[in-house]
């Protein structure tokens, strides 16, 4: 595990998707993508990131757990189904992760709290 300083010192705006979301590089190259476009199946993103259909959909499945990206289902006419993926916009995924920073920020200075009062017994 990295400790905060060292976290702090390497944040960018290119990894706070991964130390939000845990999100990897093609990850956020799909959301980037999907951001361009503004939805999209997953064979046309294949072919935008140069990636198989089975690593789209795998990295679409964690963009659509963690909340930047929505998935719905069109059903055809001839029947059949199929995707689409469309991305959250940067602003409402900045405000989930503010949201998270707060209540990460209060948990965190409670244990400071919890190690002053009791120092490092806490853990053992």
């Amino acid at each position: 595990m990295k400790g905060i300083r060292e976290m702090i010192s390497n944040l960018s705006c290119e990894n706070i998707l991964e130390c939000f979301y845990g999100l990897n590089e093609v990850d956020i190259a799909i959301y980037s993508t999907l951001l361009r476009k503004k939805e999209a199946r997953i064979e046309e993103i294949s072919s935008e990131v140069n990636r198989g259909e089975n690593a789209v959909y795998k990295s679409l499945q964690k963009l659509v757990v963690s909340g930047v990206a929505t998935r719905e289902k069109r059903v055809l006419g001839s029947g059949g189904y199929y995707y689409i993926y469309r991305p959250i916009p940067p602003d409402a995924v900045a405000e989930d992760m503010e949201r998270m920073l707060e209540v990460w920020y209060r948990r965190i200075k409670e244990t400071i709290r919890e190690f002053s009062r009791k120092g490092v017994e806490v853990w053992l």
